[in-house]
């Protein structure tokens, strides 16, 4: 960087910058100067001093982020192209370390093959998750069948390059079995215990990326060749060799399309407004009958009350009360929603909930009100007892909005 900086200064500018840094992140190569400078979050001064920074770059008149910093949160979020590469580097790392060990049999190497045994654990785990959402978005957004082909293809190059690394590290787990035995390191046991899990997970992943890999290529493959046969039919019919030399318009003219599959319309126009009465409906119900048009005949004419009206209002009223708990809920900042709904007291008129009704409300709720929601996307546990056997209940933390929090805070001052 051109100017001296420490970690502090440049924690500070991307967090006070941070507006620009998101909008520059999402939209790569397509922001110029003059837009960056017409927003209200930052100055020319500013814009200069990320710049000399080497925090933003700028090339005939497009502003980017430093490919470092892209690459920062494209890491950390599991994000981006995927690089093997990172891979063998460790795996290499892993060898010559393991040699060193067994030369000089010194802690400061044993070290180092824990940490670069972890860190393949989760590269190889960030750059399987990075293969699948590639594939996904590579056949869902690209427009281009050839381009897109050629993606998948690559894509399952760098799967099978995946495969070969996780079979290295196995093999290296294998030869320096008797090695790590000798160390008598419980962490190091852990540790390589957990990546031979991950690596038969990880292949099980790979085993099914490659099945959607070959089944994206089928169904491209399948597209492209009718885009071919329309394109070929299209410069026929250009060339008029379709009418004059062909019987196609014969045969088109004896299918009944859906459109005009023998139905005859209504010749009498009717006013849209008195379709929406009673007498309307019966007569979309007639014309339905005749024309055999399940869909018009849907709706019926209104029954009578039924005994247990005031029950329904009864539930009705719950489900209001279900409108106060989450609003008490986003009001908090002690529990999480399980352990708020195991804990609240309901009104009396509502009646005891049991056990598998709060259960019920955690899910509804949870589906219901997911926007106001925190999903933390992690486990905890719930013990309870059923008939004197002691069971246990894995559910997902979920919190109250961070936004909430923060306006009840603001609001507070």
């Amino acid at each position: 960087m051109s100017l001296q900086v420490n970690v502090k200064d440049l924690l500070s500018n991307l967090y006070y910058n941070r507006g620009v840094i998101e909008l520059l992140f999402g939209q790569r190569d397509q922001v110029t100067v003059n837009e960056l400078l017409g927003r209200d979050d930052i100055t020319e001064e500013q814009y200069r001093k990320l710049v000399s920074l080497e925090i933003l770059y700028e090339y005939e008149n497009i502003v980017s982020l430093n490919d470092a910093v892209v690459a920062m949160f494209e890491d950390f979020m599991e994000i981006g192209e995927v690089t093997p590469g990172f891979i063998n580097d460790y795996i290499n790392e892993l060898k010559r370390h393991i040699r060193f060990y067994q030369e000089a049999k010194e802690m400061r190497f044993l070290r180092s093959i824990k940490k670069y045994l972890k860190r393949l654990n989760t590269t190889l785990t960030r750059e399987i998750i990075k293969l699948q959402k590639n594939v996904d978005d590579t056949y869902k957004n690209e427009s281009n069948y050839r381009v897109k082909l050629h993606k998948l293809e690559d894509y399952r190059e760098k799967r099978d390059t995946i495969i070969q690394f996780i079979n290295q590290t196995t093999e290296i787990l294998e030869e320096t079995r008797s090695l790590f035995n000798i160390t008598n390191d419980t962490e190091l046991y852990g540790i390589v215990a957990a990546l031979k899990v991950s690596l038969i997970e990880n292949l099980d992943f790979l085993i099914e990326i490659q099945t959607d890999i070959t089944d994206f290529i089928n169904k491209i493959q399948y597209q492209l060749d009718v885009y071919k046969k329309a394109q070929r039919l299209k410069e026929i019919k250009d060339h008029g060799t379709l009418h004059y030399k062909t019987n196609f318009r014969e045969i088109i003219g004896n299918i009944n399309t859906l459109r005009h599959n023998g139905h005859k319309s209504p010749k009498t126009k009717i006013p849209i407004e008195f379709l929406y009465t009673d007498d309307g409906h019966v007569l979309c119900k007639r014309v339905a009958e005749k024309y055999k048009i399940t869909r018009l005949m849907v709706r019926g004419v209104a029954g009578k009350m039924g005994s247990n009206f005031k029950e329904q209002g009864v539930v009705e009223q719950i489900k209001l009360d279900t409108e106060k708990l989450v609003e008490r809920f986003l009001n908090q900042s002690k529990q999480n929603l399980f352990e708020y709904l195991i804990d609240y007291k309901f009104p009396k008129a509502v009646g005891t909930v049991s056990f598998e009704d709060r259960l019920s409300l955690f899910v509804e709720i949870a589906m219901e009100y997911q926007n106001q929601l925190d999903f933390k996307y992690r486990l905890q546990y719930h013990d309870y007892t059923v008939n004197e056997i002691k069971k246990r209940l894995g559910y997902t933390l979920i919190w109250p909005s961070k936004e909430k929090v923060k306006k009840e805070k603001t609001t507070k001052k």
